[in-house]
């Protein structure tokens, strides 16, 4: 598969976006391919979770962030936009420059209503990569009650992986790492290695 860009939105902060964010691209990198993270919310989340305050190298191999767009991005083979928890111009932009994008989404019934908006917010569709479900409860019942109608409205956009909750993913965000640094051999490290294999199966899929 060639460089793809892909940018990670919603709408609502809190959901995952930057927990999946960064340890998707963790996952690429591991994997040997040269990985950039853009950083484009003014919080510096992303940044913040791999321990970076300025842009530049993690203690990821392979794993470079930068604060806000990347001015370049040829030496990449991947390319990671963390957005803002907005519908806003950076968003747009973001949505401009990728080649395919990517919802992450806590399976609740607002969230649900959150989605519509924003896909009624993009200007083409046909970027949209699909939904990874993030922070999935998977001892509530509503919780699969959910997942069930967003399988159902959206078939095989909504990703096989679910991100379960993973008291390790928040832990590892404190301490400044991926979740393959701080615990790989965790649910949470394996679901997001499981991810990384169902976009490269998707963006195939597409290219083709």
């Amino acid at each position: 598969m060639g460089r793809v860009i892909l940018a990670l939105i919603n709408n609502k902060g809190g959901v995952g976006k930057t927990t999946t964010a960064v340890n998707l691209a963790a996952a690429y990198a591991r994997a040997g391919c040269k990985t950039l993270l853009a950083d484009l919310d003014s919080q510096g989340s992303a940044s913040l979770h791999l321990g970076v305050r300025e842009g530049g190298p993690t203690q990821v191999p392979n794993l470079d962030v930068c604060l806000g767009f990347p001015e370049n991005t040829r030496d990449y083979q991947h390319v990671f936009l963390d957005c803002p928890p907005a519908l806003s111009p950076l968003t747009s932009q973001a949505l401009e420059l990728c080649d395919r994008f990517l919802v992450p989404l806590q399976p609740q019934y607002l969230a649900m209503e959150g989605l519509a908006n924003l896909l009624r917010f993009v200007e083409n569709p046909s970027r949209w990569l699909g939904i990874v479900l993030t922070m999935v409860d998977g001892r509530a019942r509503v919780t699969h009650e959910i997942i069930a109608l967003l399988r159902q409205r959206f078939g095989d956009k909504v990703f096989q992986t679910e991100i379960k909750n993973n008291v390790r993913l928040s832990e590892a965000a404190s301490f400044g790492q991926s979740i393959f640094e701080y615990d790989s051999r965790c649910p949470g490290a394996k679901l997001y290695a499981q991810l990384k294999e169902e976009v490269d199966q998707k963006c195939r899929v597409l290219a083709v």
